[in-house]
């Protein structure tokens, strides 16, 4: 009797986005970078990559408007997003 060979796990391969990701119309964005100086406002420090973050997420209802966005660097808003209780208490986070 032959022995049956056990069947080997293949790699998954990552999903594709169904969707591509909303972005926030130039303009808005220019207008928050220029409201907050071209500064983080979660580390104070002029200059970098900036991001528009949204205070209230669009989950939660947030819009694309001025009132509901603050410029943070790329690094600050992974950890603004990875904390959100320190966020939360900052006023970063609704």
């Amino acid at each position: 009797m032959t022995a049956v060979p056990k069947p080997v796990p293949q790699p998954k391969e990552p999903k594709r986005l169904q969707s591509r990701p909303k972005l926030i119309d130039k303009s808005v964005t220019a207008a928050v970078f220029s409201r907050d100086s071209f500064t983080c406002q979660w580390c104070e420090v002029p200059g970098g990559a900036l991001d528009a973050h949204h205070v209230q997420r669009r989950s939660q209802g947030g819009k694309d408007v001025a009132a509901n966005l603050i410029s943070v660097h790329r690094l600050c808003l992974r950890y603004i997003h990875e904390h959100p209780t320190a966020a939360k208490h900052r006023g970063f986070l609704a």
